[in-house]
């Protein structure tokens, strides 16, 4: 059944049911580059995340007609602490630390809770006239910041547009095809969220050491 699940995404045929896939966590797949931001937040930031938000499995079926009979079952919760963590530990001169709960919690200067409200991907196989399959994952980011004393800064919402993983003709692992897309778009949106909570802290919280400018 996994071959022949390859074989409907590899050629674009339609109507097979049955095949599922999945795809992991792996930072690789992020392709983060590091930000110096020209003056870091000065302190520690909290990401705060419920063990069910990190716990979070996405599991439907692409929006293309391309594998529109499979289903993927992807780790959209841990995809994101991990993307969260990579992309605000630099706007803070002393990190982040992701926790459950902020009760208790001292020491920090922000709150930052990040949450994707909406995911979908497809297997693009019109691009490549049917001979080959872009797959690509859209990604829409809630991100709620709050000072330390639990004051609302800000909730905004960040869409990835489309974004392409790499063009593939046979891959014995589909999922973790759309699995890079999905790091991509996450990280993406993540990286703009972390830009908009420099800009937004700057202007009230104190800033650490300089560095090379990203904005």
């Amino acid at each position: 059944m996994r071959n022949r699940c390859v074989a409907v995404l590899t050629a674009g045929v339609l109507g097979l049911g049955g095949c599922a896939f999945q795809g992991g966590v792996n930072p690789n797949h992020f392709k983060y580059e590091s930000r110096a931001y020209d003056a870091p937040i000065k302190g520690r930031a909290l990401i705060e995340m419920s063990k069910a938000a990190q716990d979070e499995q996405f599991t439907g079926r692409p929006t293309s007609l391309t594998g529109s009979a499979t289903n993927l079952t992807l780790p959209i919760g841990e995809i994101t602490r991990e993307a969260a963590t990579l992309a605000f530990r630099n706007v803070f001169s002393d990190g982040v630390q992701v926790v459950e709960s902020t009760n208790g919690q001292m020491g920090h200067v922000a709150v930052v809770r990040p949450r994707v409200t909406r995911f979908s991907y497809e297997y693009n196989a019109l691009r490549n006239a049917g001979f080959a399959i872009t797959p690509t994952a859209v990604v829409d980011l809630e991100l709620v910041l709050l000072e330390s004393g639990g004051k609302p800064v800000f909730t905004r919402h960040f869409p990835s547009g489309n974004v392409e993983g790499p063009t593939y003709f046979l891959s014995g692992s589909p999922g973790d095809e759309v699995s890079k897309a999905t790091h991509q778009a996450v990280m993406k949106v993540m990286q703009d969220a972390a830009d908009a909570t420099h800009r937004e802290l700057k202007k009230a919280l104190p800033t650490g050491g300089k560095g090379e400018s990203a904005l």
